[in-house]
């Protein structure tokens, strides 16, 4: 049986997407590209056994999950976030962010969090940039109301602010973390 994730914020994006489900008839899930799970979500053999699943992209079994650090961390909001990718035999999973909070100000500064999947590839920050360029403008530019929308109510909501620099963000926890 699947158990409720006591997590702060978990909470706040499960009533926002109620909200904009009953306001705009369009999940969470629409406007970020991830559907928040509301009890622990199920776990693929490549996601760490003490990972506590919260996120779903629909894409590949690709999934969030919170690094409980084998137990040792109990408060889900001071857990490090994994990105889980079970089709990425060699490394499927990624660490992303130092706690919930973080991987939500890296959605406001990217505005995409599928860029997640490929920072294995960037050397340097000037790689990202181009990458996003190539791959992910023209939707972003697309999406910009929306965006904007669902971005302004995770600042409100979640009290965050975007990350100024991501590559280094990022760069770092892969650096600081060991799976």
């Amino acid at each position: 049986m699947a158990k409720t994730m006591n997590s702060n914020t978990i909470h706040c994006l499960i009533h926002l997407d109620d909200e904009l489900r009953k306001e705009h008839n369009l999940s969470l899930g629409h406007y970020i590209g991830i559907d928040i799970c509301r009890e622990e979500g199920s776990k693929y053999h490549c996601t760490p056994d003490d990972a506590i699943v919260f996120a779903f992209t629909g894409m590949g079994g690709d999934h969030f999950a919170f690094d409980t650090k084998n137990g040792r961390i109990a408060d889900l909001e001071a857990a490090p976030i994994l990105f889980i990718q079970p089709m990425m035999f060699d490394n499927p999973v990624r660490p992303v962010a130092h706690h919930i909070r973080d991987l939500f100000s890296i959605f406001l500064t990217l505005k995409e969090f599928y860029i997640l999947e490929r920072f294995d590839r960037y050397q340097k920050e000037s790689d990202m940039f181009e990458d996003i360029e190539k791959y992910y403008k023209e939707s972003i530019v697309a999406r910009q109301h929306e965006i904007n929308f669902i971005s302004e109510r995770l600042q409100e909501r979640l009290s965050i602010a975007p990350i100024p620099n991501v590559f280094k963000y990022i760069t770092e926890i892969k650096g600081e973390c060991t799976l």
